[in-house]
């Protein structure tokens, strides 16, 4: 079997269809947009790292630029195509296109191993976290997929056959109200102060940590997610405010290169657990986290950090330190939700109603995207990830 095309497609407009508006003077919005419905991800006060300059305070939509998803499709003489996806929009896509992509066309995609690190050091003059390992990502997960549509079976069992038969899993936004009756493990609240806000938003930050415990129970874990927003001394005084009501952990509350920080405070704060590990790349970043014994749990993104082959090696590094994973948008990625079920040190899968929490999530590229039941994802079915590109998935992707 042998690889005969690496196709590239991402949401949004496209360059030359919106040049073309441009130069004929019409307005490009009449493009068909990715369906949105106002996401509380970035439409709503949420701590980050922009939360310093008050233009950029009320929404992440004001600066968050990822530029869209990425979807790989690769196919083979055989007929089998598996797919991948990763974000960045036409600068990830461009590297896979225009760089990534020779270095597997004609070759066996059962080689994986080999495929990882050639795009890896090909790439390391410009590479190493970003962008390019976003790219290499979506690429490896469209050869995990199609590995295991060859082999005819389930991804979970390519990677070695699943060690769990359900998986809890918790959901993440601040509507606790409408999820605390749905079999999650717990809540995880995004933090929507830092500070910049000052004392005044610290108390609010603790406000509403006390609301969610007090609608939750006493049963249910509390995480805060905190997006990079915060600093070591503002860490140290909320774990210290929110200690009454229980927290499980504190998630990404520095910036993701601040590896002397995480390691002050996850000595100083002994209330809760540290987290973080979401804009994290490759072995190599998760060892400094390591090294510096910066969190008692990790969190990569397996479209991020470098996909299924580079999370096989995190999780590997943090069970020798008894270090559990617990991979950022777990339960959102088909391919993430496979290695889950196949890995032993994974103990729970994050979910989110992005859309609000009285409707399950729709994915308009991919069929075969599943929601927990009750709070719980059973084995994934299908063969490969178990997905498929909707017949009406081209009304929002472009050929890059």
């Amino acid at each position: 079997m042998k690889i005969t095309h690496v196709n590239v497609f991402v949401t949004g407009k496209s360059k030359v269809e919106t040049e073309a508006h441009a130069k004929a003077g019409q307005d490009s919005s009449a493009e068909k947009p990715l369906p949105k419905k106002g996401s509380w991800l970035s439409e709503t006060v949420i701590a980050n790292p922009m939360s310093i300059h008050p233009e950029y305070f009320d929404r992440r939509s004001l600066w968050l630029g990822m530029g869209g998803r990425v979807i790989v499709q690769i196919e083979t003489d055989a007929g089998v195509t598996g797919y991948g996806e990763s974000t960045g929009g036409r600068g990830t896509a461009a590297i896979i296109k225009d760089h990534l992509s020779q270095f597997l066309l004609g070759k066996d995609p059962f080689q994986i191993e080999k495929h990882w690190d050639i795009m890896f050091r090909s790439s390391i003059t410009y590479g190493r976290k970003g962008s390019p390992i976003m790219a290499i990502s979506a690429v490896d997960l469209a050869l995990w997929d199609l590995i295991a549509k060859a082999r005819n079976e389930p991804l979970y069992q390519t990677l070695g056959g699943a060690v769990k038969d359900k998986v809890q899993a918790y959901v993440t936004g601040n509507d606790f109200e409408k999820t605390k009756e749905r079999g999650f493990m717990g809540q995880k609240l995004a933090m929507p102060y830092g500070p910049a806000s000052g004392k005044e938003g610290m108390d609010k930050n603790v406000e509403l940590v006390r609301q969610a415990r007090e609608a939750l129970g006493p049963d249910k874990e509390i995480m805060l997610d905190c997006f990079m927003a915060w600093n070591v001394e503002y860490t140290v005084r909320m774990a210290e405010l929110v200690a009454p009501f229980r927290v499980k952990w504190i998630e990404e509350s520095l910036p993701p290169d601040d590896y002397a920080g995480y390691g002050v405070i996850n000595r100083r704060v002994t209330s809760a657990a540290i987290a973080t590990g979401e804009h994290e790349y490759t072995r190599y970043g998760f060892q400094q986290l390591l090294d510096a014994r910066a969190a008692e749990i990790l969190q990569p993104d397996i479209c991020w950090c470098g996909g299924i082959s580079e999370v096989r090696k995190i999780c590997a590094m943090a069970s020798a330190q008894h270090i559990p994973v617990i991979p950022h948008a777990g339960g959102l990625q088909p391919w993430a939700l496979h290695y889950i079920f196949a890995e032993i040190n994974i103990p729970y899968a994050e979910f989110a109603y992005i859309n609000g929490a009285d409707v399950d999530n729709y994915d308009p590229i991919f069929t075969g995207i599943t929601s927990p039941e009750n709070g719980w994802f059973s084995l994934p079915t299908g063969i490969g990830a178990g997905i498929e590109l909707r017949e009406s998935a081209f009304d929002y992707l472009y050929d890059v």
